[in-house]
């Protein structure tokens, strides 16, 4: 295994270093990185930043916005908490937690926090949330990134994401700070710093391991990406379209999934899908294969299931997707 130091907090490096692990630097062995933010809210790559994030708070704060290239829900970091990256060699696009999640459970319980996997992407403490998962792959490569929380500000977390109502009926729960906790609970007397040392040695001497140490070729190229790509407001935030229609549902271990849309002489003229979902599908193909489709359920479904035959979704089928757009309970 390779150990890469990460000293940065700038998120929008820190995606773009992952980013060009998996897309261009290519090492043969897995590549672990522990690294830590500024105050930051992360979106995944399906989600609507106007419907997950309080905006008016987040600028009012100074808070960074950025959009990961995996599947899943908004997360707050700041430097009371860590994000942990493992890049490593796979010819297989499912998605599957379990590896990682594996690794990162037996580090926690060895420096004595009782974390436990708990619904499809998730690490525990007595039933409440302290790190969440997400992951994305390339030609070749998977990558699997997740957040733990130590000691971070869960009431700027509160305040600054937007969680659908939807989802918190789904869960049975009334806030996302009912949900989560902070690892400090388990071991009072650390530092975040002390935390990350203890962690750190925990799952390095899991293995042997190499150090890699970044170039200034590196560095170049990795903050060329930052700017095009993990900075551009247009990759963060998207368009803002206006639909005329939007089907909305959470689906028990798939995750929120919406589709609003516009007809036009009975056929789909606009197609927005996102969620908090996880998938290798690429939206805009998605959408383009759908926009001009008439508005007939059989032609709907075809048409989605053949885009899920290419990319599917995570606990989603493209019948439950299908009925997103002739649900009664359209909003």
């Amino acid at each position: 295994m390779i150990y890469l130091p990460v000293t940065s907090t700038d998120v929008y490096h820190n995606f773009a270093l992952e980013y060009y692990l998996m897309s261009e630097k290519h090492f043969k062995e897995p590549v672990f990185m522990l690294w830590s933010t500024t105050p930051t809210v992360m979106l995944g790559k399906y989600q609507d930043a106007a419907a997950e994030l309080n905006l008016d708070y987040i600028k009012k704060h100074g808070v960074h916005v950025v959009r990961r290239y995996s599947g899943g829900g908004t997360i707050y970091t700041d430097q009371g908490g860590y994000q942990f990256t493992l890049i490593y060699p796979d010819e297989h696009s499912e998605i599957d937690f379990s590896a990682g999640l594996t690794l990162i459970k037996a580090a926690l319980n060895q420096i004595g926090i009782k974390a436990e996997t708990d619904s499809r992407n998730d690490l525990v403490v007595d039933g409440r949330k302290v790190s969440g998962s997400a992951q994305y792959v390339t030609p070749g490569y998977k990558l699997h990134h997740g957040s733990l929380l130590f000691d971070s500000d869960l009431d700027t977390m509160a305040h600054a994401l937007r969680v659908d109502p939807v989802k918190l009926k789904a869960k049975r729960i009334a806030s996302v700070h009912q949900r989560t906790v902070n690892l400090k609970e388990q071991q009072p007397l650390w530092s975040a710093s002390e935390f990350r040392e203890r962690l750190l040695e925990a799952f390095l001497a899991a293995g042997q391991y190499q150090k890699y140490q970044l170039t200034d070729q590196d560095e170049d190229r990795i903050s060329a990406i930052a700017t095009q790509r993990f900075a551009n407001p247009d990759f963060i935030y998207g368009q803002g379209n206006r639909f005329e229609h939007t089907g909305k549902r959470y689906f028990k271990g798939g995750g929120l999934a919406q589709i609003s849309y516009t007809l036009s002489n009975h056929q789909l003229k606009d197609v927005r899908l996102s969620g908090d979902f996880f998938s290798n599908l690429d939206r805009d193909s998605f959408e383009a294969a759908l926009i001009g489709a008439v508005f007939d359920q059989k032609t709907i479904s075809r048409i989605i299931k053949n885009q899920l035959d290419i990319a599917p979704i995570m606990g989603i089928s493209a019948d439950q997707l299908t009925s997103l757009l002739f649900s009664s309970e359209l909003n």
